[in-house]
């Protein structure tokens, strides 16, 4: 669990196109059109960036606003309400995970650790992986 805790922690870092997470902001469910978890004021502002007839293929956002610094803002704006993918937003809902958050949110250093030590495993993994140099596209 904390490895998945820990390079979650890459979300700190680049941009987020709204197809990513519209589903969050524009008719969630048959009973809340935002997601509830989502601070209401941070949803409106993704609205007013990705409006439901969104036109603008490039539209989006930052990751968080330090989205160039690689630090532990993510956690903290996961337990504020203001993640940008549900799955970020989801890891409040186990007390194991919700644990990581919070000690990660609190010690930058905490988080760095953990994401080196992750990353060296993760490095590890035998099978022909590849680290792609777009996220969206295979190499």
């Amino acid at each position: 669990m904390e490895d998945l805790v820990a390079l979650s922690g890459g979300h700190t870092l680049g941009f987020s196109h709204c197809s990513s997470f519209q589903n969050r902001i524009h008719n969630f469910n048959s009973t809340h059109d935002v997601d509830p978890t989502l601070r209401p004021a941070f949803a409106a502002s993704l609205k007013s960036i990705c409006p439901i007839k969104n036109k603008a293929k490039n539209a989006g956002t930052s990751m968080d606003p330090s989205s160039t610094t690689f630090d532990n803002t993510y956690y903290r704006l996961i337990i504020q309400g203001q993640s940008l993918f549900s799955s970020d937003q989801a890891l409040l809902t186990t007390p194991k995970t919700k644990s990581l958050v919070y000690k990660f949110a609190s010690s930058k250093k905490a988080f760095h650790t953990a994401f080196a030590e992750s990353m060296m495993k993760m490095s590890s993994i035998n099978g022909g992986q590849e680290v792609r140099k777009d996220c969206r596209f295979v190499n």
